[in-house]
């Protein structure tokens, strides 16, 4: 099957919301990171830095960090906004 994106590392930003829901509910299901890692076909590591990336401070009911993964694209489009060389202020 064709993984639904690359796992270099440029295109972390690529990912859609569609698929950070895919890894949202999967997390929520009790898949482990392995498991998650292998359905993208993407490292373990990755996978850790997306849920990190996602996290808003809650806990599921397994005691396991909560994965927003609205909260995960937004963070990326905010990091996306901050690259680059900035104006100076007048």
């Amino acid at each position: 099957s064709t993984p639904l994106y690359s796992s270099a590392a440029s295109d972390v930003y690529k990912r859609q919301i569609s698929e950070r829901q895919k890894i949202q509910s999967l997390w929520e299901s009790g898949a482990s990171v392995k498991e998650i890692a292998q359905d993208f076909d993407l490292s373990v590591s990755a996978i850790y830095t997306e849920l990190k990336r996602g996290y808003d401070g809650t806990r599921l009911p397994d005691m396991r960090r909560r994965y927003d993964a609205e909260l995960a694209q937004l963070t990326v489009q905010k990091s996306i906004e901050r690259r680059g060389r900035k104006a100076a202020e007048a």
